[in-house]
């Protein structure tokens, strides 16, 4: 095996359980030649919530995924006892300080490999199972499907310091009393079911052999094109719902599942339940949010200016959009060009544009939209994504309470092809709710199954130019029907339980 590449880690799942057998088997195995004699159950302080043995079975299983996932993903995790708050309301497990000395005897008996992270470097310690670890992993025969669980008690609401751009950022994550905030217990409760739902549903792209998804990003530190993959498997589709800058009344959004960390291409083509889904979202939200607060009906495209660069007209909507919003959620103008310019890939044309060229779209947009200009470099948006957080909470509910899984992508949503005529419903009666009888436009690409047959039940004109072809289908891999197969297995055993 190579050396640990730092940059090709993920946190520790503290919340890493399964009570399977064969998990529990692998434990005490393991704990008894390697672990028994250096921590003595019974011992002084090891109180049952977070004994060393329960702190190990966390470590051991998720060490366990990270190799299903790649032999030389390593897993990060701090080695001083200010990392861990064993009673946090982020740690359900209990994780504590005593997993520190877990870790060392583990990489004492040549277990892990190790790379010791430091405080200068701002890498925490990453750990990865070793040549013997992986040889004892090979004969456990594990799924992940026994050892991913529901996790009913990992937090769901998360009170962030900042705007939650990534998983690094757990670590900003602010504690609070349940009295804090009136909605909490309702909130909670909707987005555990919401989980419960997911966790039954198997979501999935049928072309992959395997269930991964490699994507090419901009490492500004690095100064270089990286690879980010991302796993469309069992183990991520957890979604929280959080709130920023440590305010009740800033955020709010859905955040979790694997189909909010893939583009849009990539996300046309996700079947849920080995149905073909189609994905609607709300025509430029935010600006017809602005609009509907000042009691003006939003138009139907914001970002459609007439020509002023060298582009054609859907190339300059898009760099439009994005500069538009950049700017609500920038406290400057200047600042909404700096953070556009970082987000286009090297080399592309949106990237060369200067900062006079983004002013000149930026302007003409404000010219167009006068009501709103002054809501331009205000920051704006983390007020604004209370309300967007808002609306899709009512559109998981409603389809959760029917049992009909649903993805959020902020404020988009993707359904299996036969329910899109009740999603497009559900969207438009959220929205007017929330804007007192104003209406925001739905773009959607193609037609699901349900609309077809409604054209067809109303006898119109062009009815016969839909047909179940309008349906996109994608071949199913080898891969994609064994993972489908699993899946079903787990959810019989699941129900006959």
């Amino acid at each position: 095996m190579s050396e640990i590449d730092p940059n090709h880690s993920r946190p520790l799942d503290v919340h890493r359980w399964s009570d399977h057998p064969k998990a529990k088997k692998l434990r005490d195995t393991v704990w008894k030649q390697y672990f028994k004699e250096a921590f003595p159950e019974g011992g002084k302080g090891n109180r049952a919530k977070s004994e060393p043995k329960k702190q190990f079975k966390v470590l051991l299983l998720d060490l366990y995924v990270a190799w299903l996932d790649d032999p030389e993903l390593s897993v990060g995790l701090g080695m001083t006892n200010s990392a861990y708050k064993e009673n946090a309301r982020y740690n359900a497990l209990f994780i504590s300080a005593k997993i520190i000395g877990v870790v060392n005897q583990a990489y004492e008996v040549g277990l892990i490999d190790k790379l010791t992270g430091t405080e200068g470097s701002g890498h925490v310690t990453r750990i990865r199972a070793s040549k013997l670890l992986q040889d004892i992993f090979n004969k456990a025969e594990l799924t992940l499907f026994d050892l991913t669980e529901e996790k009913p008690k990992q937090e769901v609401i998360i009170l962030n310091k900042k705007e939650f751009k990534n998983d690094r950022e757990r670590t900003a994550q602010v504690d609070y009393k349940d009295t804090d905030f009136e909605p909490i217990l309702e909130m909670r409760k909707q987005v555990q079911q919401y989980n419960a739902l997911l966790w039954r549903t198997y979501i999935d792209i049928p072309d992959r052999q395997k269930p991964i998804i490699e994507q090419p990003y901009w490492d500004k530190k690095a100064g270089e094109i990286k690879t980010k993959r991302v796993k469309l498997t069992q183990d991520n589709k957890f979604v929280r719902r959080v709130f920023y800058r440590a305010d009740w009344n800033l955020g709010g959004r859905f955040h979790g599942g694997w189909w909010q960390r893939i583009g849009e291409e990539w996300r046309k083509q996700i079947y849920i339940n080995d149905v073909p889904t189609i994905e609607q979202d709300y025509s430029g939200l935010h600006i017809n949010l602005l609009y509907g607060f000042q009691g003006i009906q939003p138009q139907q495209d914001p970002y459609a200016l007439e020509k002023l660069l060298d582009f054609d007209a859907k190339q300059q909507r898009k760099v439009v959009k994005g500069i538009v919003l950049n700017a609500i959620n920038a406290d400057s103008e200047k600042s909404a060009y700096k953070a556009f310019r970082q987000q286009q890939e090297t080399g592309s044309l949106e990237k060369s544009l200067k900062e006079k060229q983004l002013q000149i779209l930026l302007d003409a947009f404000k010219e167009k939209h006068p009501a709103i200009a002054d809501s331009i470099g205000t920051d704006k948006g983390v007020e604004l994504m209370k309300v967007d957080g808002r609306i899709t909470a009512k559109v998981i509910n409603h389809f959760t309470n029917k049992g009909i899984p649903i993805l959020s992508v902020h404020d988009s949503y993707i359904t299996q092809h036969h329910h899109s005529g009740e999603l497009r419903s559900v969207m438009n009666k959220v929205v007017t709710e929330e804007l007192n009888g104003y209406n925001i436009n739905i773009d959607q690409e193609g037609i699901g199954l349900d609309q077809i047959r409604a054209f067809q039940n109303m006898d119109r004109a062009n009815s016969l130019d839909y047909n179940h072809k309008s349906i996109p289908s994608n071949e199913r891999t080898e891969g994609y029907r064994k993972r489908l197969k699993q899946h079903n297995e787990w959810l019989l055993k699941t129900d006959c339980r």
